[in-house]
C-alpha cells in the first residue's frame, strides 16, 4: 500500500513536471498549443500514468471530434452567410456599465501605446490558453475523478457545439472590427499582437492548422458567445463538482480570462456573460439531466456514482 501510494505520487510530480515544462518551452519557442499538438502531449502525459489503454478507451472519440469541430469551427463563416451583427452588444454593454463599452474603458486607463506592459503580456498569456486548460482540467479530471471525467467530456462537446451553432445564426463581430473596420466605436488596440512580439512576434503552428489557415480560413465574427470565457467557467464548475472546496481555485482564473479577452477587444463583456451561461445551461443539462438518466441505468448493476450535490 505504502508502495502504491509513493508510486502515484511520484506520477503525479512527473507529470506536473512535464506540463510545466511544455507550457514554458512552448512560450519560449513560439510553438502554439494548438489541439492536436496538445492530443499528442496529453497522450504522451498518459502513458507515464500506466493507463494507456484506459485512456485511448475513454479518449478517443472525444479526440476525434474536437479535432472535426475545430476544423467545422473556422468554416462556420462560410455556412450561414449572414450579415455579422455590429450594434447590439454595443447597446447592451453600455446599458450594463452605465453607458460606457468596457473595452474602451479598459484601454483607456491601461494600455500604454509606447511600452508592453506586464499584463498585455498576460492577458496574450491567459488568450492563448484557450484550448490547454481545458484539456489539463480534462486530463486531472480523467486521472483522479474519472466518472466527472466522462461527464465533462460531453458537456465540453455540447458547449462547443451550441457555440459552433451559435456562430452560424448569430455571427457578430468583436469589439476590435467594429472599432477599426467599421469604425462604431473609437480605436480599438489588438493587445494580443502586441503581446504576441513580447514571445518574438510570430507562432509556430501545427501542420493542421497551417493547412486549416491556408484552406479554410478563421471566422472573426465568432465572437458570442466568448468560448474564451465559457470553456474555463465550465472548467470551474466541474472542478467545484469533483474537489469541492479546491475547485474554488479556478474561479480567479476564470475572472482574469474574462477581464484579459474584454481589455484585448477580442470580446465585449456582453459576449462574456453569454459564455458564463451558455457553460452553466450547459452544465445543469448534463448534469442533471443527460448524466441522471445515465445514473438510473446504471445503477441496478451497482455502479457508483458522483453525487447530484457537492458539501460546501
Amino acid at each position: 500500500m505504502t508502495f502504491q501510494l509513493k508510486r502515484s505520487q511520484v506520477v503525479t510530480a512527473a507529470i506536473g513536471l512535464y506540463i510545466l515544462i511544455v507550457l514554458v518551452a512552448s512560450f519560449h519557442f513560439n510553438l502554439s498549443l494548438t489541439p492536436d499538438r496538445l492530443i499528442l502531449l496529453v497522450a504522451i502525459a498518459a502513458l507515464g500514468t500506466g493507463k494507456a489503454r484506459l485512456f485511448l478507451k475513454d479518449w478517443s472519440l472525444f479526440l476525434i471530434v474536437l479535432l472535426a469541430w475545430q476544423v467545422l469551427t473556422d468554416m462556420s463563416r462560410n455556412i450561414g452567410h449572414l450579415k455579422p451583427h455590429v450594434t447590439e452588444m454595443i447597446v447592451v454593454d453600455r446599458a450594463l456599465f452605465f453607458g460606457h463599452v468596457p473595452t474602451i474603458w479598459l484601454q483607456s486607463h491601461f494600455y500604454n501605446t509606447h511600452h508592453i506592459m506586464w499584463y498585455d503580456v498576460a492577458a496574450t498569456i491567459l488568450y492563448m490558453m484557450h484550448f490547454v486548460t481545458p484539456m489539463l482540467v480534462a486530463f486531472a479530471l480523467w486521472y483522479w475523478k474519472r466518472p466527472v471525467f466522462l461527464e465533462f467530456m460531453v458537456a465540453f462537446l455540447v458547449l462547443a457545439l451550441a457555440g459552433f451553432a451559435t456562430f452560424v445564426l448569430f455571427p457578430a463581430a468583436p469589439p476590435w472590427i467594429a472599432a477599426n473596420w467599421w469604425h462604431y466605436l473609437p480605436h480599438v488596440h489588438r493587445v494580443y499582437q502586441r503581446g504576441a512580439e513580447f514571445f518574438g512576434g510570430t507562432q509556430s503552428f501545427s501542420g493542421l492548422y497551417s493547412w486549416m489557415w491556408k484552406n479554410v480560413g478563421w471566422d472573426p465574427f465568432g465572437a458570442v458567445p466568448s468560448e474564451h470565457a465559457a470553456f474555463p467557467f465550465l472548467c470551474f464548475l466541474y472542478a467545484r463538482l469533483a474537489w469541492r472546496r479546491a475547485g474554488w481555485i479556478l474561479l480567479p482564473y476564470c475572472a482574469a480570462v474574462w477581464v484579459a479577452v474584454v481589455y484585448m477587444g477580442e470580446h465585449y463583456a456582453t459576449d462574456v456573460l453569454a459564455g458564463i451561461v451558455y457553460a452553466s445551461v450547459t452544465y445543469v443539462v448534463v448534469r442533471h439531466v443527460l448524466a441522471a438518466r445515465w445514473r438510473k441505468t446504471e445503477e441496478p448493476e451497482g455502479v457508483a456514482h458522483v453525487p447530484d450535490t457537492v458539501p460546501a
